[in-house]
């Protein structure tokens, strides 16, 4: 079924849709039919950049090229490991800490929460070690 908006009733009644705007009759009716146009760029041959900020969204039309996933910081110092699957599908089931060897979730489900939590104690405890001085047992 085809989505019916109010722009349809508007064109049924031969008026102008609502996304439709008619810029030139409005630019002359507001700045008058001499109007030039307003140069903004600023420098003559340097080229004018997007007005859009870098942290707004924008519209995917599905014909670009997707950027590499994000992985979490967390993997720095965890080895995944694998399980497959009997369709042949390789799955992260755990990770094995760097530091310690500890197993722990690796599922996509499970997040990296736990692997960051765990990897702050961890590496802050190997820190800790290295600095307190062990006891000299000798002959």
């Amino acid at each position: 079924m085809e989505e019916y908006t109010i722009n349809d009733d508007l064109r049924a009644y031969g008026l102008p849709g609502d996304d439709e705007d008619d810029l030139a009759s409005d630019c002359e009716a507001l700045f008058g039919s001499s109007a030039a146009p307003i140069n903004v760029d600023g420098g003559a041959g340097i080229p004018r950049q997007s007005m859009m900020p870098s942290s707004m969204p924008s519209v995917n039309t599905g014909t670009g090229i997707r950027g590499k996933r994000v992985r979490s910081g967390a993997w720095n110092d965890f080895e995944e490991i694998f399980e497959t699957l009997p369709t042949g599908k390789k799955v992260r089931v755990a990770a094995k800490c760097c530091h310690c060897s500890h197993v722990l979730s690796g599922c996509s489900s499970a997040g990296t929460g736990h692997l960051l939590r765990h990897q702050k104690m961890c590496v802050a405890k190997t820190k800790h070690a290295i600095l307190v001085q062990s006891p000299y047992i000798g002959v």
